[in-house]
């Protein structure tokens, strides 16, 4: 069976509205770590929700989140990402 990528998307943005709420110090500190988070969609279907950060280099961070149902989507995931500044504001 397909990932739901609807589904998918879904999750991931969800997880990205939550890190939005924190501030850039929360976002760097994210550098260290990657969150993994297993999730039933409204689907029925479990997902696996992974998140973390990187460092662009020119002091932005970059969240990505990648969402697979464990099928063969886990070698293929769907990512979202969104990149922040260091004042707190996000590139568009």
């Amino acid at each position: 069976m397909r990932l739901n990528k609807e589904m998918a998307a879904r999750l991931a943005d969800a997880r990205l509205a939550e890190w939005r709420r924190v501030g850039y110090d929360e976002w760097r500190a994210m550098l260290e770590d990657k969150e993994l988070r297993q999730v039933v969609g409204e689907d029925g279907k479990r997902y696996s929700v992974v998140s973390y950060a990187l460092d662009d280099g020119e002091g932005r961070v970059r969240m990505a989140v990648a969402v697979d149902d464990g099928g063969w989507s886990a070698f293929v995931p769907l990512v979202r990402d969104q990149l922040m500044n260091p004042d707190g504001t996000f590139v568009e």
